[in-house]
């Protein structure tokens, strides 16, 4: 099977207190291509650091991060901090536990802002426009984020992470910071916008009803990936 990223000795450590914290410990995976990765662990594992380092927010310790792009693979650990933004920018989607939404953006403006970013500010707004349809919020274009409640707020969040048709979707504890219904309303929408799109969803949770749906069900324990079953 094809894969979309892949890890090579990834590992990352940092300095507490004068001593060496290691997190990560020399991970090799690939996660394939259009499909759907769960990722568990207990609260301070280290997923939220592994999304980080997959994204290019972060740098490694040691070791590298492939990303497939137009049949070649990119190391994204030897970009630049520009050059990783850039790329993030127009092959990465992130939708976060705490929404990240910029409050003085309207909701639309919100989900416009990364194709605008890449200079393609008319085709961005058509995109937002279509996608604010589809999670059932046309009608609410120009509120502003304070005014929608947190189920909204992660829609809101969802299709900013589409807008700009993304090679790979990252999702952090995107339903931590919702109730249970919301939240399971919220998860079945992300995992139908991204099997549409054909889009490889990694996605770190503690809800384990998602991973009947998923294609890769992965565990991070003590520093390491280990696949369930």
């Amino acid at each position: 099977m094809r894969h979309l990223v892949r890890l090579e000795q990834l590992s990352k450590s940092y300095q507490d207190a004068g001593r060496e914290h290691r997190v990560l410990h020399a991970i090799d995976w690939a996660f394939p291509q259009g499909k759907f990765t769960c990722l568990f662990g207990r609260s301070g594992s280290g997923k939220s650091t592994l999304l980080n380092l997959i994204s290019g927010i972060d740098r490694p310790t040691g070791g590298r991060v492939w990303i497939q792009q137009d049949g070649r693979e990119v190391d994204l650990t030897g970009l630049t901090d520009r050059q990783r933004t850039l790329f993030r920018r127009r092959h990465i989607g992130i939708v976060f536990q705490f929404f990240n939404l910029i409050p003085t953006l309207t909701v639309l403006e919100n989900v416009a802002l990364p194709v605008e970013l890449a200079g393609r500010g008319e085709v961005g707004r058509r995109r937002a426009q279509e996608l604010l349809a589809r999670v059932g919020l046309g009608d609410r274009l120009h509120t502003y984020p304070d005014r929608l409640s947190g189920g909204e707020q992660q829609r809101v969040a969802i299709a900013r992470a589409l807008v700009h048709d993304p090679l790979l979707v990252l999702a952090d504890e995107p339903t931590g910071n919702l109730d249970e219904g919301t939240g399971d309303a919220v998860l079945a929408l992300l995992l139908e916008l991204t099997r549409d799109a054909g889009k490889t969803l990694i996605m770190a949770t503690h809800a384990r009803e998602i991973a009947r749906h998923a294609d890769q069900v992965l565990h991070l324990e003590h520093g390491r990936l280990v696949a369930e079953g």
